[in-house]
């Protein structure tokens, strides 16, 4: 593979791997600390309950959701850099020639890690909404709302 791409260029995409595993790690950490500090909170509210704890739950899920968002919307920028910095060089027919009715994209500069300037945009909102965030963050978030209503009812 190396002799394919050169060594360079395999240098370049094994940085970008270790970017993307770092960011994936992260998100993974997030999740892991949301889930923890939610249920220490729910827990703290069901033996004293207060709004504000309800409150600072709410809005400390929130504001994992929205980290959590922003690392997974980075980590999906810098796999379509990846694979635009691991696409080859020029377009190849069928049997392995160089098309020239179809112009090859601009290659990635070695080393670049300009996601932002050559990887696909990522919308947030698209990601903050995406089903597995939803389903994690939203469900913690509904667990929070839950317990806020419990209060409601005990009053």
């Amino acid at each position: 593979m190396s002799a394919v791409l050169g060594d360079e260029r395999v240098k370049h995409l094994e940085f970008l791997q270790h970017t993307i595993a770092r960011l994936g790690t992260n998100s993974f950490l997030i999740k892991g600390w949301s889930m923890t500090l939610s249920g220490a909170l729910v827990a703290v509210s069901s033996s004293r309950p207060t709004w504000t704890v309800v409150v600072a739950a709410l809005m400390m899920t929130t504001g994992f959701w929205l980290l959590d968002s922003f690392y997974l919307g980075q980590e999906r920028l810098f796999r379509s850099l990846y694979e635009r910095a691991s696409a080859p060089t020029e377009n190849l027919t069928s049997v392995g020639v160089p098309d020239p009715a179809t112009p090859a994209p601009a290659p990635v500069p070695l080393f670049t890690m300009d996601a932002e300037r050559y990887g696909t945009p990522v919308a947030w909102r698209a990601v903050a909404l995406s089903r597995t965030m939803l389903l994690f963050h939203g469900l913690l978030a509904l667990i929070d709302l839950l317990v806020a209503a419990s209060l409601v009812g005990d009053r």
